[in-house]
């Protein structure tokens, strides 16, 4: 692409090459090849394999198209004597017309600062000072300066000189900002005070400060005053329970600051509630905080905000604001995932009122750990879940609601919402004798994190139904037992009868007096109609004497059993003398049988006759001794003794003592 210009009688061409894609270009003619002030005239012809196009003929003035290099800064520096001053040297453009007006546009802003401050003013082609005094900035503070030109009339702004730094004149302190901690009162009824300070908001970074000097005193009696130096903060001072009055002031080698005052509340003063409501958001890459008040007349107020922290005591930082109702401060001041406790004092004058405090995150995050589950008041169909809250230092965020997720073993899932403040929830409907997952997730702005799962299982029975069912058993208990003592009451005498039957004592029997013809006597009782009797004899082995003797007999009275307990030893030591075998055989006996039979006779009898009568029969043979013959009719006597007794009615009691007799019977029998 081609560029002509043409002035006066002269012509240049200035030559650019621009690919398709863009839409602009740019062409520039220096000294000594122009004059200025001059007419021109300006052509633009472009050229491509296609062909060639020309522009319209244009006319401009020189001097509202020029543009010059950029000022060169050799010195930013303060001036002796002259306070928040810095002066400005630069060196003139080369480019400039020296027939024009160069305007000059000067901007700055502290080392510290992002913000950058514009000031504009107007050299005279004359003038030959190339300086400019920058005033109203700070003592002792360094600022960076850059600078740029262009003829007056021109519209075209030259480039940025380079930045150059300069640092305005130290002065003494400009003053300082009070604010204070009121701890609980002591024993004694003095209060721990920390008094804290810094330097106002603008005030000089570099500026220096030796020492400070405190003085304070009761508000309604300044004779006690007391006064002393600190080098550092923060003070703790010890103040008694009336209000007082706190004064300090800062100094270095060149002066002392104004003095800054703050008034102690006493302990039962009551503070001003004046602040309805508070909120914090995030505005891009701040946090804002806002508040209403119902006080028009408050227009000043202390912010404090510090890290709420469970194990490291907090660093507090505090800022004060005036006419406004909200606060700002940046993200990267802040940490972010900290939980920060913000509070807004009202202040009307000298006195405080009460703060209204929230809580808030820089930059918020998923929780790093989940809610703490377990259960309660497990039922049949209901369940408690209750959970503890996460520790502040895994939250990362305001927690702004909880997530319950259970699930019943093989079955669908259910999940249950709830806000921040709710620590328990009650599940139900759930199903009888079931086994249940649950676990709760912890939510921020940013995401949840659930914690970790637990199980229960669902009852069987309610303890209202195992109440219920307790209670009808005992019901029907006391019932049956009340019924019970009513019929007792109604017949004593039947109710005692089965309850408690009549049974004798054997040991208080006249049995064991019968002896002798008495004891024959007696076998002539009354006949009575029973079953046989199955008898288990004994064949003893034979013996020199050839006696029959009982081996065993079962007997229930406790005279026999010593009666007899001698015989038996005897008996024992023959038979095993005799050095055979004894053996058991079963016997049926008549008991009605003719006394003219033997013994040997009943142990061949083929059939056994009806029993017609409990008088025993039975023929001993000759020989026999007479204490075998005793005790067998003793045996008998034994087993049924209420027919030998005619006069009294039968016992059951002594007729079922003895249903077996057992006899030795000797093998050498005929």
């Amino acid at each position: 692409m081609d560029t002509e210009i043409s002035y006066g009688r002269k012509h240049d061409n200035c030559t650019t090459n621009s690919s398709a894609s863009e839409n602009r270009a740019s062409c520039s003619f220096f000294l000594p090849r122009i004059t200025n002030p001059d007419n021109c005239t300006i052509e633009v012809e472009a050229q491509n394999a296609d062909g060639v196009i020309t522009s319209d003929m244009t006319y401009w003035h020189l001097e509202g198209i020029a543009k010059t290099e950029p000022p060169e800064i050799f010195s930013v520096k303060p001036v002796r004597g002259i306070k928040r001053m810095i002066q400005i040297e630069w060196i003139k453009p080369e480019l400039a017309p020296v027939s024009s007006n160069l305007k000059y546009t000067l901007q700055f802003r502290t080392v510290n600062s992002i913000s950058w401050l514009e000031v504009n003013f107007t050299k005279n082609r004359r003038d030959t000072d190339q300086t400019y005094n920058l005033t109203g900035l700070q003592a002792f503070t360094e600022y960076v300066i850059a600078l740029r030109c262009a003829v007056e009339e021109s519209k075209f702004w030259s480039d940025w000189s380079q930045e150059k730094m300069g640092t305005t004149e130290e002065e003494a302190p400009c003053g300082l900002e009070l604010w204070r901690v009121l701890k609980p009162a002591e024993a004694d009824g003095r209060r721990p005070v920390q008094l804290l300070w810094k330097k106002p908001r603008g005030a000089p970074v570099l500026e220096k400060t030796l020492g400070y000097n405190i003085w304070y005193f009761p508000e309604n009696n300044t004779n006690l005053t007391e006064t002393m130096n600190a080098t550092n903060q923060p003070l703790e001072l010890h103040l008694g329970g009336e209000s007082y009055w706190v004064s300090m002031t800062s100094y270095n080698s060149l002066g002392t600051s104004p003095v800054a005052t703050l008034r102690i509340p006493a302990i039962q003063e009551k503070s001003f509630r004046c602040i309805e409501v508070m909120q914090a958001c995030l505005a891009e890459d701040q946090l804002v905080v806002k508040w209403q008040s119902c006080a028009l007349d408050v227009n000043t107020w202390m912010i404090e905000w510090f890290p709420d922290m469970d194990s490291e005591p907090p660093t507090l930082s505090w800022e004060p604001v005036s006419q406004a109702r909200n606060w700002t401060i940046q993200q990267d001041k802040l940490k972010p995932f900290w939980c920060y406790n913000i509070s807004v004092y009202p202040m009307l004058h000298d006195k405080v009122g009460e703060p209204y405090s929230i809580q808030a995150y820089a930059k918020e995050g998923v929780p790093s750990e989940g809610p703490e589950t377990k259960v309660e008041n497990i039922g049949v169909k209901t369940v408690t879940i209750t959970w503890k809250e996460i520790p502040k230092r895994h939250r990362k965020g305001i927690i702004c609601n909880y997530t319950i997720f259970y699930q019943a073993e093989g079955g669908k899932g259910f999940s249950k919402t709830v806000n921040s403040s709710i620590l328990q929830y009650s599940l139900e409907a759930l199903q009888r004798k079931t086994s249940y997952a649950v676990q709760v997730m912890a939510s921020t702005s940013a995401g949840g994190t659930n914690g970790t799962s637990i199980h229960f299982k669902t009852l069987s029975f309610s303890v209202f139904e195992i109440i219920l069912i307790t209670t009808l058993i005992a019901g029907g208990l006391l019932l049956l037992i009340i019924l019970t003592a009513a019929y007792g009451l109604k017949k004593p005498n039947k109710l005692a009868h089965l309850c408690w039957p009549s049974v004798p004592n054997p040991a208080e029997s006249s049995i064991a007096t019968w002896h002798g013809d008495d004891f024959k006597a007696k076998l002539n009782l009354k006949e009575s109609d029973d079953s046989v009797n199955t008898e288990r004899i004994l064949k003893p082995c034979s013996t020199s004497s050839d006696k029959l003797v009982i081996d065993k007999l079962m007997v229930n009275f406790g005279t026999f059993l010593q009666e007899i307990s001698t015989d038996k030893s005897k008996i024992s030591q023959e038979n095993n003398l005799g050095g055979e075998k004894n053996e058991y055989v079963t016997y049926l006996v008549t008991p009605d049988c003719p006394l003219g039979k033997s013994f040997e006779e009943l142990l061949v009898s083929p059939e056994i006759p009806p029993r017609k009568s409990q008088c025993l029969c039975l023929r001993m043979p000759e020989g026999s001794c007479p204490e075998a013959k005793e005790q067998l009719l003793f045996s008998d006597q034994c087993l049924a003794p209420y027919h030998l007794c005619g006069e009294e009615a039968p016992n059951p009691y002594l007729k079922n003592s003895m249903t077996t007799r057992e006899f030795l019977v000797s093998k050498k029998l005929p």
